[in-house]
């Protein structure tokens, strides 16, 4: 009895909540939660093209499916079938954390203030870099309206796990190990070399941009700040910035 009661005057109390805010900004960055917070924009996107079927599907969406062509009629379900295993990596690595409608609906608000913004920010900020005769806004897929929007929300979810996801954190990868000491320096670096490649994409093939100045710019910028919103907001914040800001420009909005 008297250990008991030593052990109980020698516990520790427990720590107190943290602040509601700090709890959502560290939630809402979690991968796992973001890549079960695009899962929606994901299907969605795969069942458009699926009832659309485009003469052309976004770029990223291609490349990062190169690997499913291979297998023929069987890519389709070989993909489901790697979304389903992820979704149920993701619950598992998430169901340590909060995940409700609720968690969502903030993401969602969040995202679509920055989508809302990124446009005005990123114009402001090419302006400064280039002359005003040669800045071009970005125009839309000149397609019907559906088939715009759905590959906006493509857009969205295959470019920045493309770009950020896989590049972005790839070289970040590689500079820390072997080349840049400083974290901060292979950050940065990282950053303009994936916003680089993110601006120079969209102006390869027969569906690019022209190649003038202000267009690259203004892309370069906004992948610096698709970058800056992964890094510090997360997966699924930045996905759905991306994706509602391309269904903003569709719309004409």
């Amino acid at each position: 009895m008297a250990v008991a009661a030593k052990k109980r005057k020698q516990a520790k109390p427990a720590p107190p909540p943290m602040p509601l805010a700090i709890t959502y900004l560290r939630e809402s960055r979690d991968f796992a939660t973001g890549f079960l917070f695009i899962v929606p924009l994901l299907v969605g996107y795969e069942v458009g093209i699926a009832l659309l079927r485009p003469d052309v599907v976004n770029w990223a969406h291609g490349i990062i499916r190169l690997v499913f062509h291979t297998v023929g009629w069987a890519e389709p379900v070989l993909f489901a079938g790697l979304v389903a295993m992820l979704v149920v990596l993701a619950l598992s690595r998430a169901e340590r954390l909060r995940i409700d409608a609720e968690l969502f609906g903030l993401m969602l608000a969040e995202s679509v203030v920055y989508a809302s913004a990124l446009g005005l920010v990123c114009s402001a900020v090419t302006r400064r870099l280039v002359p005003m005769g040669m800045l071009c806004g970005c125009p839309s897929g000149g397609g019907s309206l559906a088939l715009d929007v759905v590959l906006s929300v493509g857009a969205g979810v295959y470019e920045e796990l493309l770009f950020r996801v896989a590049l972005l954190g790839a070289l970040y990868y590689v500079l820390k190990r072997w080349v840049l000491k400083k974290p901060s320096a292979g950050m940065f670096v990282a950053i303009v070399v994936s916003s680089l490649v993110f601006s120079l994409c969209h102006h390869i093939g027969p569906y690019g941009d022209p190649w003038e100045a202000g267009r690259m710019v203004y892309r370069f910028v906004m992948g610096v700040a698709f970058a800056a919103i992964y890094i510090y907001r997360g997966l699924g914040i930045v996905v759905y910035t991306h994706a509602l800001y391309d269904v903003i420009v569709s719309l004409g909005l």
